[in-house]
């Protein structure tokens, strides 16, 4: 998932902890789009087609479409050609980072018609990604592994559980020393100050942000991985970076695109229709707690 992926099992033995990894290595596995031969490839190249689909690849399409409803559409799990068109064909680290000097090309806006969406038959177990379309993870499927690996632990009789996938956190359970404090760093990272703590029993913490994947294309043009679904180019919202709170991560994790694409002020109703919180990052540094 091109992320570091940090498990904490309090009440369990090492057993747990291999168990939780070999759960995150399968889900990836399943989930990658930088594999051919993966699931989620295998998949999309039969766009316009129903495909049977695996228990997990199911969660993920049906936790999808319900994310893409509860945002008003700001969240689109179908942005998988899209992404790959800007570059972003190949996992993060092997892409060109920015860099001084780059050229500062802006690109033209285009207004996306709408087509189909993701079809889901819970019957015969089929997901049907469509026709010139792909499904693209990335904006919900680190917060949703961690919900489903969290979960397992729990049922494997820990007392607490926190699953960490690249700054996309679940916590069930008791912590270390009682509830779960968690830190949302500086979008600049390094050395600088923690931009909030966040006391948790129960739920998701998962944060977005425009400034970290960022590569440059071909041409010199510098791009980010959060893309508009009005456009299919990344936003320029005036957000660095968005924590969110929810009672679970797959939706924390699509409130935060959600977030960025409405900013912080018209996102205050959509965080309150789902009893979530957020605090934003805006590009000059100004931190905004939204609840």
């Amino acid at each position: 998932m091109g992320s570091d992926c940090r498990v904490i099992v309090v009440g369990g033995d090492a057993a747990d902890l291999a168990w939780a990894e070999e759960q995150v290595r399968a889900l990836e596995t399943a989930w990658t789009r930088f594999n051919p031969a993966s699931e989620l490839s295998r998949i999309n190249a039969q766009a316009g087609r129903a495909v049977p689909a695996s228990p997990e690849m199911l969660m993920l399409a049906r936790r999808a479409v319900r994310a893409e409803a509860l945002t008003g559409g700001r969240f689109d799990p179908l942005l998988g050609g899209e992404i790959v068109a800007l570059g972003y064909d190949r996992d993060h680290l092997s892409l060109t980072p920015p860099g001084a000097p780059s050229a500062r090309v802006t690109l033209t806006p285009r207004v996306r018609p709408t087509t189909l969406g993701l079809r889901i038959d819970e019957r015969v177990g089929t997901v049907v990604v469509p026709a010139g379309r792909s499904l693209d993870p990335g904006g919900i499927g680190k917060g949703l592994a961690a919900d489903m690996v969290s979960a397992g632990l729990m049922r494997r009789g820990a007392q607490g559980a926190l699953v960490n996938l690249g700054g996309d956190i679940r916590v069930r359970g008791r912590g270390p020393s009682g509830d779960w404090r968690l830190r949302i760093q500086h979008p600049d990272g390094g050395d600088l100050p923690g931009v909030a703590e966040v006391t948790l029993q129960q739920g998701g913490l998962c944060t977005s942000g425009t400034n970290r994947r960022r590569w440059l294309r071909a041409d010199g043009t510098e791009v980010h991985h959060l893309i508009d679904p009005a456009t299919g180019l990344p936003t320029d919202a005036p957000v660095a970076q968005v924590s969110v709170v929810a009672r679970q991560a797959w939706l924390a994790e699509a409130l935060t695109k959600a977030v960025v694409l409405a900013g912080p002020e018209d996102a205050a109703p959509l965080l309150a229709r789902h009893r979530a919180a957020a605090v934003a990052v805006t590009t000059d540094g100004t931190v905004v707690r939204i609840s």
